[in-house]
């Protein structure tokens, strides 16, 4: 992936998956994160971490 790619990923990413409710607290100040092709939501009120999958395809890049 190229620089653009990646800054595409992390805004499509973001825009579908902040403020998501929290597994754990049911808290919605989470933040969408990326790790190693791994797509993770992130609390900010409890520190709970959720993966929700693999980052395989953003519209838009290919």
């Amino acid at each position: 992936m190229n620089a653009d790619q990646v800054s595409a990923a992390f805004a499509y990413v973001q825009q579908r998956l902040n403020r998501t409710p929290c597994r754990e607290c049911r808290g919605r100040n989470t933040v969408a994160l990326i790790h190693e092709r791994a797509v993770i939501v992130s609390c900010e009120d409890c520190g709970g971490a959720t993966r929700k999958g693999q980052l395989t395809a953003v519209p838009g890049t290919t």
